[in-house]
């Protein structure tokens, strides 16, 4: 099998995809460490006048955001990229029944976290590195 040249496929090279899988990481890291430090914040600020679902379980959800993706930082493959975005589409699946169950009181706040764990899913899956991308580590030989 041969490799077709990123120059040639137009697709970006192996550190730009790399770099853009990092930076995908680091802003969706920075939103689970907001969930994770400012619970009541971000559900005062993203389902207004509602009720709000107990602080301790948004902050579990955001730790799970941040170790996700601190992970992918550490180690960009598209297998770590798949699997974040498969985690994230099983929490927004979650929410639909989660929603039903709690008959409106946080139907928003479920659907605001499936949306936001759409989003993540998509966002990762966009800039995921190629399965042929070795992750180079600066300092490597």
């Amino acid at each position: 099998m041969t490799s077709i040249s990123p120059v040639r496929s137009g697709l970006p090279s192996r550190s730009q995809r790399h770099a853009r899988t990092r930076a995908v990481s680091v802003v969706l890291g920075a939103g689970g460490l907001t969930m994770a430090l400012a619970p009541s914040w971000v559900v005062d600020t993203f389902s207004p006048g509602r009720s709000a679902p107990a602080s301790w379980i948004v902050r579990v959800l955001g730790a799970r955001s941040v170790v996700q993706h601190a992970l992918i930082v550490a180690r960009p493959t598209r297998q770590a990229v798949q699997f974040g975005a498969v985690l994230d589409g099983l929490h927004a699946a979650s929410m639909a029944p989660a929603g039903l169950l709690w008959s409106g009181r946080f139907r928003r706040a479920a659907g605001v976290s499936a949306g936001y764990a759409v989003l993540s899913a998509v966002a990762q899956l966009a800039v995921a590195p190629q399965s042929e991308d070795a992750v180079r580590v600066p300092g490597d030989v």
